[in-house]
């Protein structure tokens, strides 16, 4: 783990839940939840953050991967290949919060619950975040 990474992710990024719930992606404009199922990242613990529109047409996929316990951001061309990952420990974001959740640290929905309110951010709302 490196606070590294955290900082690399919310300085090309921004922070998390400041970006966007739809996008333009193959031919027309495209929720959180369709990018998530054409990106073929069905998984329940996965859950959706945002998405950021990037030059050259392509765009980010920011989430949280509950089975690795790590945001992830994945940076895709304008048909879905994916050209770069990134990706931090949750821990980064929560601090000790992290290590005192004991068993939570296993449920993708409580710890996203835990990193919006922490972060204090309004972002998407929950349905949509959770894709």
């Amino acid at each position: 783990m490196s606070i590294q990474d955290k900082e690399q992710i919310e300085t090309r990024f921004g922070p998390l839940w400041s970006g966007k719930t739809e996008i333009a992606f193959r031919g027309g404009v495209r929720t959180i939840r369709d990018v998530k199922r054409a990106l073929d990242l069905v998984a329940e613990d996965v859950m959706a953050i945002d998405l950021h529109e990037l030059p050259g047409g392509t765009f980010a996929f920011r989430f949280y991967d509950g089975d690795d316990r790590r945001i992830v951001v994945l940076v895709c061309d304008a048909d879905g290949g994916i050209l770069e990952e990134h990706r931090a420990h949750i821990a980064e974001w929560l601090g000790d919060l992290y290590y005192e959740s004991g068993a939570l640290a296993f449920d993708a929905d409580a710890m996203l619950h835990l990193l919006r309110k922490k972060s204090g951010e309004g972002g998407a709302s929950a349905g949509e975040a959770s894709g």
